[in-house]
């Protein structure tokens, strides 16, 4: 089991395994209704919108806080809930419902190291059935607004020397022979680029270790020194 600086951003699959029964906690399966549906970690409940937690407003944005507010009492989470959110896809979902708990700042979620893939190489139970959902639960959002740019902010950002974009997409997205149906291609001028999942062990689906982490990026010439932007 890998060591990190952070001990709050992560959880492995052996720690939950103990700690699953505790009615505080509820674990978020954040892959697809199919892939729920196929099975998933026992009492998990499925996230019931667009992976990337997207607005029903504005499918550009993440939901907005009387959405993600509603979500989350709708699964039985109060801002009491330790959250665990989890996937089959390199922690690509689960990493994200993270970032908007964050944002919205619920401190009290965790990842789980190695998702799904790593909870099934362990030897642990699945499930195919729902579990019943505590009633009565209310989640009041804050916002943290720094874990959030805006256009501008990037714009600013691409001029002062202290700050750094990094291109986490693809190659293809990065070099504009890619579109992903979006209205214009390429990437941000003066962005760095590293895609996502160089970061993961892609055949375990377990996070590299800090220390190689630090030096992926460094070797990429991500400054982690620097204020920085990813998108």
């Amino acid at each position: 089991m890998e060591e990190y600086s952070d001990k709050d951003l992560l959880v492995e699959v052996t720690w939950l395994v103990s700690n699953i029964s505790d009615p505080n906690i509820v674990v978020i399966d954040c892959d697809s209704g199919d892939a729920y549906s196929r099975g998933h970690i026992p009492g998990s409940v499925h996230l019931p919108t667009h992976m990337y937690v997207k607005s029903a407003k504005d499918k550009l944005f993440v939901m907005d806080d009387e959405e993600f507010s509603s979500m989350c009492s709708n699964l039985g989470i109060d801002n009491e809930t330790l959250v665990v959110t989890y996937d089959n896809s390199q922690s690509l979902y689960a990493t994200r419902l993270w970032w908007v708990f964050d944002y919205y700042s619920h401190d009290k979620v965790r990842v789980l190291n190695g998702g799904w893939r790593e909870w099934i190489n362990q030897g642990n139970k699945c499930s195919f059935e729902r579990p019943n959902i505590r009633d009565n639960k209310k989640f009041v959002t804050g916002s943290k607004l720094n874990r959030y740019a805006s256009k501008d902010d990037v714009i600013q950002a691409c001029s002062i020397e202290s700050s750094q974009i990094w291109d986490v997409r693809s190659d293809g997205e990065f070099e504009g022979t890619e579109t992903r149906n979006n209205t214009r291609s390429g990437h941000v001028p003066g962005a760095v680029h590293l895609e996502w999942f160089n970061l993961m062990d892609r055949q375990t689906h377990l996070f590299r270790s800090e220390e190689d982490i630090k030096a992926i990026l460094a070797d990429n010439g991500i400054a982690l020194d620097k204020a920085i932007y990813t998108y």
